[in-house]
């Protein structure tokens, strides 16, 4: 499934190269430190940077020969540091919080200070990449001090970006400036601050509720969950006009653990609009257990996927779940099905192992209940799964991501198979002789969208060409996640689909802000038709995934999407 992590660490290496490769982009990044052009020095410090992005997977140790890399990548760019052109600072700051590396963070601690405000931010978001890559365990209170004393800048695009570090990492030590920041006149500056608290489990000022931004209002609805508070939230809250803020009181509500305020629920969960009816269906049966069963049951026959799929996830909390969930896995959509096989598989029921067996035996089964077996049974590591698995890699119609997917779930059960077969190479289309904007008529209004040739020139040529195909019509927004993306454009409507082409990676420089449009993947060089755009700023991406455009119109229909929306019909322009 093409899809973005939400957490954690699933870094890819910009070139996807062996450490011969490395070393020769490290050479001529430094002849280029040297260009007479600032733009070259800045490209080049940038690309230096990437060299710091090691495909490494979690819980296993960096080869000595990526560290030696970063090392090498980071000792070419401390001079760049003192560039005197900002665009080249501001690149070699950033690069620097990818590869770490010795003093790196007194080198950003120096830079703090610099005139212009975007090597502030830059600094910013350095000190986080930091932590967020595992090249320091922790910040340090002299990080700490130079992140409070960026959030008080009088630039607020340097004020969030420090505060974005701690809405990823929180950290008491920035409670007081937290409280001050949910208060800023910017609104991205508000929300991180209030997501921020909500990490450490503080009630946020009651008036963020009202906030005029919808993000602000969803974080500050989730603040009140987190510390238990939910019974506080003014009835307001769950008849806001955003379907993410009505969402986020539900989950506020389930967070608390009391009973006694589901009853505050039962409307939202029974005849609301997709998002906050299923989040309300989860939250309704975790608090009051059987007497929801009657509304599951009925919201398991819903006409619409999503609902379907979220009152399968709900009905774990009732006694007889696994039976209930047993069915779930024939429902007729596969995006249902697939949901109900990953709550049962879940559980220790017997029935989970049988599931996971006669979906992985089902030579007909569609490829997302065949991709949630096969990430169960990576889970479960059991010698069990070993024939099952056989059984599915055998067959011809696995997409290559999925197929290396059973034979790493096959390693998991004690199985060695060889590697299947080559991957073709990834699709080259004519290029863009401009930057098109792509025109999304959608349930919901009209988005408008620059794609980006000179960015990531193959991806803006390939999302061209499918929209003149007519790929995108008719197909759905499948994935909305409040304070974070919509994704969609899949033919298959589940994340699993494609257009029979995959794409190389075109990471470059462009930031991925609020409105920023960027591309899915499953693993390295796994782009293909389907998009995603940033809601909200979303720095832990830049580098990792192609952006390849931005939003021209239409920001307020995209915050009004839920899953399940329709793109009536693409067009260029």
């Amino acid at each position: 499934m093409r899809a973005l992590c939400l957490a954690g660490l699933f870094v890819l290496t910009a070139c996807g190269s062996p450490p011969r490769r490395a070393a020769v982009d490290l050479a001529s990044g430094r002849a280029a430190l040297r260009a007479v052009d600032a733009k070259e020095r800045a490209r080049a410090a940038w690309d230096l940077g990437q060299l710091g992005l090691a495909d490494v997977p979690e819980g296993e140790a960096e080869p000595p020969a990526s560290v030696s890399i970063r090392a090498a990548a980071a000792e070419s760019l401390i001079p760049a540091v003192s560039d005197p052109d900002p665009i080249v600072r501001r690149a070699a700051i950033q690069s620097l919080g990818k590869t770490g590396g010795a003093n790196i963070e007194n080198t950003l601690h120096s830079a703090a200070t610099d005139i212009d405000s975007g090597v502030r931010g830059e600094v910013a978001l350095a000190l986080f990449r930091m932590r967020f890559l595992k090249r320091v365990p922790e910040y340090s209170t002299s990080t700490v001090n130079k992140l409070l004393t960026l959030a008080n800048d009088s630039d607020h695009e340097v004020r969030w970006r420090a505060i974005y570090a701690f809405s990823r990492f929180p950290d008491a030590r920035a409670e007081k400036m937290l409280m001050q920041a949910s208060k800023d006149p910017d609104k991205v500056t508000r929300l991180f601050a209030v997501r921020s608290l909500s990490k450490l489990g503080r009630r946020v000022d009651v008036s963020l509720l009202s906030d005029p931004d919808l993000h602000v209002r969803a974080e500050a609805a989730a603040a009140f969950g987190a510390a238990k508070a939910a019974g506080e939230l003014p009835l307001f809250v769950y008849l806001d006009s955003s379907a993410h803020v009505r969402a986020a009181a539900a989950d506020a509500v389930s967070a608390t653990g009391d009973a006694g305020l589901a009853s505050r629920l039962e409307k939202m969960a029974s005849s609301d609009t997709p998002l906050p009816r299923g989040r309300a269906l989860i939250a309704l049966a975790k608090l009051s257990g059987v007497s929801s069963a009657p509304l599951l049951e009925r919201s398991r026959k819903d006409p619409h996927w999503w609902v379907r799929s979220r009152a399968y996830e709900a009905s774990v909390f009732l006694p007889d779940a696994p039976a209930i969930l047993s069915v779930g896995v024939a429902d007729p959509d596969p995006r249902v099905a697939a949901q109900a096989l990953e709550t049962l598989a879940a559980s220790t029921s017997p029935l989970a192992g049988d599931a996971l067996e006669r979906v992985l035996r089902d030579p007909k089964a569609e490829l997302e209940l065949i991709g949630t077996a096969v990430d169960a049974a990576t889970e479960r590591k059991s010698p069990a799964f070993a024939g099952p698995l056989r059984a599915a890699w055998g067959r011809a119609d696995l997409t290559a991501e999925l197929r290396d997917s059973v034979r790493k779930a096959l390693k998991a059960s004690g199985v060695m198979v060889a590697a299947g077969p080559a991957l073709d190479p990834p699709k080259t289309f004519p290029p863009l002789t401009s930057s098109p904007t792509l025109v999304l008529e959608t349930e919901k209004g009209t988005v408008e969208l620059l794609l980006d040739a000179s960015a990531a020139p193959n991806t803006a040529a390939a999302i061209a060409d499918a929209a003149r195909r007519g790929v995108y019509d008719g197909t759905i927004w499948h994935r909305v996640v409040t304070a974070f993306v919509v994704q969609g454009g899949d033919p298959r409507g589940s994340g699993w689909g494609d257009d029979g082409f995959r794409l190389a990676d075109e990471a470059n420089p462009l930031p991925f802000l609020r409105g920023t449009l960027g591309m899915p993947k499953a693993g390295p060089d796994t782009g293909g038709c389907q998009l995603f755009i940033s809601l909200i700023p979303t720095p832990h991406l830049d580098g990792r995934y192609t952006a390849f455009g931005r939003v021209l119109s239409g920001e307020d229909v995209l915050d009004a999407l839920e899953p399940g929306d329709k793109i009536l019909k693409a067009r260029l322009r």
